[in-house]
Order: C-alpha cells, then sequence, then structure tokens
C-alpha cells in the first residue's frame, strides 16, 4: 500500500508541471484550429518592465474536452517551440494535410539577440514530429499584422501588410498589393493587379465566403498625404473591401441598413453560417470603441450589420485571436483597454444563442474511424498516459521494489524538459 500510494505522489508530481501549464498574458499572437485543438503560437507580452518581452512557446487547448473559462487545461508543446520570436504575422493551415502549418512574416526577432532578424520570412511546422522548417519563399519584402486566407486548392492570399523600417519610431510603409502563397511550391509571388486596388493597409481580419469572395473588414491605412499629423488612418467598417479569388477582382460594397458600427482595427472575425462575428479591436491612438460584438450577414445581396443585444460581455481588447469551433467563438488574451493590462483570459461566445458563456462543450465524438490524431498526440506529451505513462510507471514502480528491498533511502532524479520560459 506503501508502495502504490508513493508511485502515485510521483506521477503526479512529474505530470501537473506539465498538464496544468498557466500561459502568460499576450497580444499579437497566432491562434489555429487544428485537429480538434487549439493551437496557440508565440505572441508579445507588452511590457516595457520585462527583459523577455517575446516569447517562442507552442501551447494548446484540447476542444474535445469540456472546460470553464475560468480554469481552462492549458497544455504545452514540449520540444516544439518557434524557431524565432514572432507576433503579428500570417498562420495558416495546410488544405491538403492538416499537420503541416505555415507562418509567414510579421515581427521577427533572434532568439539569441533578441534583435529584428527578417533573414528568413516563412516557416513551416510539422505538428506531428515538432518539426521547423525554413522555407525559400524568393526575394519578398518583409511584412507585419497581415491574415493568411487559404482556399480548398491549397492556395493562400495574403494582402499588403506594414513593413516597418524603423524600430524606435515605428515607421514604416503600407503596400496594397495581394501576394498568394501555394503549397505545392511553396513560394510566395504576387498577382498582377492594376484596377481597383484600394489604399495600403494593415491590422485588418479577412473571411473567405463559400463564393470565393474574400472580405476585408477595417484596419489602417497609410494616410499620411491627405493627414500629415497622423501617421495612419483607422478604416470605416462602412464601406467593405472584397476580393473575388476566382477572378482575381477587386470590388467594393457600401453596406446600407443595420447598424453603423465603429471603425476599428487589430480586431478579430470569425466566419458562421455566412456570418461573420466582429469582436474587440481599437480606434485611433489605440482608444476605446462603442461596440465590442457586431455581427455582418453577407448571406444577403447587400451586406447588413447588426448589434445583438448582450449581457456579461468581456472587456475591450485588441491584438487579440478568435476562432470559431462547433457552437463557440473562443477569443484568447490580448491588451484590456478598460484596465489598461494584457490580458491572459478565454472568453467564449455561443453562434447559435447569440450570447457570451463561461462553459464550453465539444461537440459530438465523431465516428471511431475518424482517427483523432491530436488527441494520441496529447496523451504521448502528457506523459501520463498511453507508452509515456506506461514507461513512468514502470521506472517509478522499478525504483520502489529497489527502494525497499534495499531499506535505505537513495536519491534518484528523472528530468523532464522544462515547461517554463
Amino acid at each position: 500500500m506503501v508502495l502504490f500510494c508513493l508511485v502515485i505522489l510521483c506521477i503526479t508530481l512529474l505530470i501537473n508541471p506539465i498538464l496544468c501549464y498557466i500561459p502568460e498574458s499576450r497580444v499579437g499572437h497566432n491562434g489555429l484550429v487544428i485537429q480538434n485543438t487549439l493551437l496557440i503560437l508565440g505572441g508579445w507580452k507588452y511590457s516595457s518592465n520585462l527583459t523577455k518581452k517575446y516569447t517562442d512557446e507552442i501551447f494548446y487547448l484540447n476542444l474535445t474536452q469540456q472546460f470553464d473559462v475560468a480554469n481552462p487545461s492549458w497544455e504545452l508543446v514540449l520540444g516544439g517551440n518557434l524557431p524565432l520570436y514572432s507576433y503579428f504575422s500570417a498562420a495558416f493551415v495546410n488544405t491538403f494535410d492538416d499537420n503541416i502549418i505555415y507562418l509567414i512574416g510579421g515581427f521577427m526577432s533572434n532568439i539569441t539577440t533578441g534583435e529584428y532578424d527578417y533573414s528568413n520570412l516563412a516557416y513551416m511546422y510539422n505538428y506531428s514530429s515538432y518539426e521547423w522548417t525554413t522555407l525559400d519563399v524568393g526575394n519578398v519584402t518583409s511584412r507585419q499584422e497581415t491574415v493568411g486566407i487559404i482556399n480548398d486548392k491549397g492556395i493562400a492570399y495574403i494582402f499588403g501588410g506594414f513593413n516597418r523600417t524603423n524600430a524606435t519610431t515605428s515607421e514604416g510603409t503600407y503596400y496594397n498589393d495581394m501576394r498568394i502563397f501555394d503549397v505545392s511550391s511553396m513560394k510566395l509571388s504576387p498577382l498582377s493587379i492594376t484596377r481597383n486596388l484600394p489604399s495600403p493597409f494593415s491590422s485588418y481580419t479577412a473571411n473567405l465566403l463559400k463564393n470565393g469572395i474574400i472580405v476585408y473588414i477595417g484596419g489602417q491605412e497609410d494616410s499620411y498625404e491627405r493627414y500629415p499629423n497622423l501617421p495612419y488612418k483607422v478604416l470605416s467598417l462602412e464601406t467593405l473591401r472584397l476580393f473575388n479569388t476566382k477572378k482575381s477582382e477587386w470590388s467594393y460594397m457600401n453596406v446600407t441598413g443595420g447598424e453603423n458600427i465603429d471603425p476599428r482595427f487589430m480586431h478579430s472575425t470569425v466566419l458562421s453560417k455566412g456570418e461573420i462575428i466582429l469582436f474587440g479591436g481599437c480606434a485611433n491612438n489605440f482608444s476605446r470603441i462603442n461596440t465590442k460584438l457586431a455581427i455582418l450577414n453577407t448571406n444577403k445581396d447587400i451586406y447588413e450589420w447588426t448589434i445583438p443585444s448582450l449581457s456579461d460581455s468581456p472587456p475591450q481588447i485588441f491584438g487579440h485571436s478568435a476562432n470559431i469551433h462547433g457552437n463557440y467563438m473562443i477569443v484568447t488574451f490580448g491588451y484590456e483597454l478598460d484596465n489598461l493590462i494584457v490580458n491572459s483570459q478565454i472568453y467564449l461566445f455561443d453562434v447559435n444563442q447569440y450570447t457570451w458563456v463561461t462553459t464550453y462543450t465539444p461537440p459530438p465524438v465523431p465516428p471511431k474511424n475518424d482517427t483523432n490524431k491530436k488527441l494520441s498526440k496529447a496523451l504521448a506529451i502528457g506523459l501520463g498516459v498511453g507508452v509515456g505513462g506506461g514507461v513512468v510507471l514502470i521506472i517509478l514502480v522499478s525504483m520502489g521494489i529497489v527502494f525497499f528491498k534495499r531499506r535505505k533511502t537513495k536519491s534518484n532524479t528523472l528530468e523532464i524538459p522544462s515547461s517554463s520560459m
């Protein structure tokens, strides 16, 4: 009995530091839903008081299990850290292989020196093997604050963005070109478009509709020529920029009727049943906005904004991420304008009931022949189940037997990868 208790205690002490991972607050991170998990990559800690402002960690939330927003079961991916510090980059999953993630552009810093490093602008991550590969995407200019939208043919569209040329003053150049990344050739190349080009802008959101139209919402544009005292201007949400991926053409839509939604940037949007759900963001000079959440109905010929009546809304945040899975929009982290702090929280919006909730309930379990690769991977990482857990258990039982046979104390140290920054 004593031996059994010793084994259980040791297993608990070894596993809990890994499974009970508490991530630090951040902005500008990437959130991706892949294989029934919410994966978080990188981010910026946004504090002048920290000696280490950036992060290269990757952690995830198992979306096959119920959780409460007050106590989400984050788990750290050990051995899968980013090859550099990255934030406000474009990240997306390969259409044909959901083990593969691409990370392109953004603010990139060398892990050793902490200085900006744009010697490599694109990376590929194998989710099963935890391996990062540097991609040669050609001679291209680095861009920050962009979004990558990938279609069912494996073509990702990355519009415009911002290229910071002065790290001290945050000066730089805005772009209005459309670049595509083909997962087959893994090259980043511009589309030759000259008609109806929008103004250069960044910090927008983009959503691909079933008809092949990408809807660009909000952002900040270069406005120095018209507004010399402002380095940028926050874009109105009354005029939408639409890109037809089938024709490679730009068009514009003036939203009529509905509600008037504040201009904003560094917000988030998700697509659910033809409705684009907008949340958060900030106005000029990172100031507050009046409307936290709004819904754009794209099922109509002329899109329409509505503002649902909500209670228990989250604080105003920007620089967060939002992903949709099952019945929920999952909002993570960001900078909180109400209290002027960096956020480390999760918020859940039920997209069917139009209400904020505190408990996530997973969608129905798929048929058994639909293998949940991530679940098996999570078990392996946890060291407490599957093969890893069995090995640890055998080792600890053996240690206990030796301990009691020899009737003397012997110090044994089992090293595991650290989950600290």
